[in-house]
């Protein structure tokens, strides 16, 4: 009986690992499909000094509107340079959209066939046994 156990908890603790280890590929597979990387995604807010108290006053502080600097014009074309490769991109994933509807075809046909398939049988086994 204990050897029984240890042996299914040994599988059973492959087969996770198994799953954890598919999950990553995958993962990282879609994420060089898209382009993207590990660095890219990491977002890190800068520090800020830290805020001391001050007394308020009765009068009103006013803030002067913070103004929005203009982009550059090699930041244009790199943007737009950007834009063109994830169109490109876009498209290229569209050619996998074709595949992907005739799997899905083909799963509805399968699924199709598989429904009418097993109703015959039991209907046959149904007569049968009702004979």
């Amino acid at each position: 009986m204990t050897k029984f156990l240890l042996k299914t908890f040994f599988v059973l603790t492959i087969l996770l690992f198994g799953v954890v280890f598919g999950i990553h590929q995958a993962n990282e597979g879609t994420l060089s499909l898209f382009g993207k990387k590990e660095a890219e995604q990491t977002v890190t807010a800068p520090s800020s000094p830290p805020v001391e108290k001050q007394k308020v006053k009765d009068e009103k502080q006013t803030v002067p509107p913070v103004e929005k600097e203009q982009p550059k014009e090699e930041e244009r074309v790199k943007t737009t340079q950007q834009l063109q490769e994830k169109q490109q991109l876009a498209a290229d994933v569209g050619a996998f959209n074709f595949y992907s509807e005739l799997g899905s075809n083909i799963g509805e046909l399968l699924e199709i066939l598989v429904y009418h398939t097993v109703s015959a049988i039991t209907g046959i086994i149904h007569g049968w046994l009702n004979n």
